[in-house]
């Protein structure tokens, strides 16, 4: 024996400071026990492993280089941990002092145990449901995906998932209990084996608690001590993904255990249940995503309702039938093109305070549909009407949003928050940075929430600047702005340099973020900007032109006509051409425009290849894999590209490639990319 009585492992994903604050109360409750930690990260963006290195030394980190989910980063714990007794603990949960001892001395006394975990509470003090529950049979599954056991949890039938029906303060020998803490026995570890990596995350513990009582062990629920779970803090951050990936898992188990027992119909309930859950979470996360362009919507619609009765009130001649039947056409297709419009413009809820981009949707929407009256009869007569609902719609969607800030203002609410704060990271770690964040201290009504600070150097995250921590390096920039839904980046050009700040925006084009720069003397090189004032400290909003919806709307419409207009007669010659062409096939690998790979077909006839060759690059670009005008072609084997952007047939770097200056070239393209470029750039290459 190696004399450890405990060995603790967790498996952490993007949750530093909860991770943090369980490992002080770990070392705390472990104070006269012989213990071993053992942390395995999967690939945290978050500076996790920098922080676990600076502050506990002493315990034993495993860091992945990607997330390889919790079943498989446990059984690499599980293969270093020397205890008499293993603890799976999820990293964002707080334990108390007597919590280990006492589990000790539970299973010391009961020899017949497996397993135990002690009652689990949420946040508030509330007791967690998921502490205890049953296997999951495909009807007891079904109930809780229908979401029965919320609605009856005192019913022996549709409560039986998670025992609700059962006293918290008793103890009770269960089916399952929650791996976010479990207590296991090495004995019966090394009977049952390492978790199921089929796995990929939830159920995983279901899984093994069922094998644990196969295997003739028995398991606890023992209420007498307790642990705070904070529940999901590194998978919140969408809860679709979440509903996704834990019917998979559901279903993974279902088909391991119970796939013989059950008849075909049963399998199809959970199908359903599955299907239907998914669709009530997308609809919920819409809402909560998207309620200032729904409150929109509904502005808009009850403008023209407004308008249309105050027309047919002073216009003679029409009836109730012709009231509504002309409004719903008007109202239907006056809502597409505002929504058109609105996408158009990036009117996105967490840019929703931009008055000019309220204007320019309203402004489009109207104009479109004032041109629209002059040509369908149906609408002629709501000439008026559109031009009376087009001023009060600006009008109202522009009030609704002052009032509400205005009303909003200082509030804590996590409405209020998503509402009236800008979430910003400031990239930087200089002078000019510093003092941006004194300014950001200094004005408490700014609507700025600064989240934390990015550096180019591993070494800095976790380091804390002007009492901000910095959150994560510039290579992981991206993931850790998704994560925490990030509105605004501000770059400082001191500290930067601007080729990276274009790399990052490149590779975060499809984000949905704002790009700022700190620009002390304004003699930033970057294309048309603006400039906004945050106290007597000037932002240079960058004019990214790639990374503008408009322009890759109408970029990817272009290729599609173009390619379509030069493939589709030719695939009748290109099948005779297979038809007849002697010989084989090999692919070679290409970077795509987002980090990842493209495999491209190649044709090794002579006769054939070059026309097989040429269209095949064609059919990507129909596809849209490749462009007609973007970036280099460059080899898997060869470095990535220091600008993520869709590679192109042609580009501004083939037509004016010199040694040591593509960079310049496609710095150039990302700040001015348009149609009118794009085919000038075409012209060149074809003459």
């Amino acid at each position: 024996m190696s004399g450890i009585r405990i060995s603790v492992c967790i498996v952490s994903y993007n949750v530093r400071d909860f991770l943090i604050q369980a490992l002080h109360s770990i070392k705390r409750a472990c104070t006269d026990i012989t213990h071993e930690i053992l942390v395995v990260d999967n690939a945290s963006v978050d500076g996790t492993v920098q922080e676990l290195e600076r502050v506990f030394p002493d315990i034993t980190v495993i860091a992945n280089q990607r997330n390889t989910g919790f079943s498989v980063a446990n059984n690499m714990a599980l293969r270093r941990a020397k205890g008499e007794y293993i603890v799976l603990i999820n990293p964002d949960t707080i334990v108390q002092e007597d919590t280990f001892q006492k589990l000790l001395d539970f299973m010391d006394k009961m020899q017949d145990a497996g397993a135990v975990t002690s009652k689990i509470l949420n946040p508030d003090g509330s007791f967690s449901i998921d502490s205890r529950h049953s296997i999951p049979t495909p009807m007891t599954a079904f109930w809780k995906l229908l979401g029965l056991s919320r609605l009856f949890p005192k019913s022996k039938i549709f409560g039986r998932y998670n025992l609700t029906y059962l006293d918290q303060n008793e103890t009770y020998c269960v089916d399952a209990i929650s791996g976010s803490f479990m207590f296991i026995r090495r004995k019966a570890f090394e009977q049952v084996g390492f978790l199921d990596e089929s796995y990929f995350m939830y159920c995983e513990d279901v899984d093994y608690c069922y094998r644990i009582t196969k295997s003739g062990w028995k398991i606890y629920y023992y209420p007498k001590t307790s642990i705070v779970h904070y529940k999901g803090e590194s998978t919140k951050k969408n809860n679709l993904d979440y509903v996704i990936t834990f019917n998979k898992s559901l279903y993974v188990f279902y088909t391991k255990h119970f796939h013989r027992k059950y008849l075909y119909p049963f399998k199809f309930l959970i199908l359903i249940g599955v299907i239907l859950r998914g669709i009530f979470v997308y609809i919920r996360n819409f809402i909560s995503s998207n309620y200032p362009l729904i409150i929109d919507i509904l502005v808009l619609n009850v403008i023209l309702y407004i308008t249309f009765i105050v027309r047919f009130e002073l216009k003679s001649g029409f009836s109730f039938r012709d009231f509504y039947s002309h409004y719903i056409s008007v109202n239907i297709l006056t809502s597409i093109v505002f929504l058109s419009a609105a996408y158009f413009t990036d009117l996105h809820p967490r840019l929703k305070f931009s008055f000019i981009k309220v204007f320019k949707a309203n402004f489009y929407t109207f104009f479109i549909i004032s041109a629209l009256t002059f040509f369908l009869n149906q609408f002629a007569f709501s000439r008026l009407v559109v031009i009376i609902a087009a001023f009060f719609s600006i009008l109202a969607m522009m009030a609704w949003r002052y009032v509400w800030r205005k009303s909003g203002k200082g509030s804590t609410s996590t409405l209020s928050k998503t509402i009236f704060k800008h979430r910003i990271i400031l990239v930087g770690t200089d002078m000019n940075t510093r003092e941006l964040i004194n300014k950001i201290r200094q004005n408490v009504n700014a609507g700025i929430e600064l989240v934390g600070l990015v550096s180019l150097n591993d070494e800095d995250v976790g380091k804390t600047i002007g009492q901000v921590t910095v959150v994560s390096k510039i290579d992981t920039l991206r993931e850790y702005a998704r994560m925490e839904k990030i509105d605004q980046i501000i770059f400082s050009s001191h500290d930067i340099p601007y080729e990276v700040i274009f790399r990052t925006m490149s590779m975060m084009k499809d984000e949905k973020i704002e790009f700022k720069i700190i620009a002390a003397d304004l003699d930033v090189i970057i294309g048309k900007s603006t400039v906004e004032r945050f106290i007597d400290y000037p932002l240079v909003e960058i004019d990214y032109a790639y990374g503008k919806t408009f322009n890759r709307v109408i970029k990817r419409l272009f290729d599609f006509a173009l390619s379509s207009l030069i493939v589709i007669p030719l695939l009748p010659v290109a099948a005779l051409v297979k038809l007849t062409a002697a010989g084989g096939k090999q692919s070679r690998c290409i970077w795509d425009g987002k980090g990842g790979k493209i495999e491209i077909t190649q044709y090794t006839p002579e006769f054939a290849k070059g026309f097989l060759n040429k269209l095949q690059l064609l059919m990507y670009v129909l596809q849209g894999k490749l462009s007609f005008v973007g970036a280099p072609l460059r080899q898997c084997h060869e470095p990535p590209p220091v600008y993520y952007y869709k590679p192109g047939l042609t580009g501004m770097v083939q037509v004016n490639a010199v040694n040591g200056e593509s960079e310049k070239f496609e710095l150039y393209y990302l700040k001015n990319q348009s149609v009118w470029l794009d085919l000038e750039i075409l012209i060149k290459t074809l003459l």
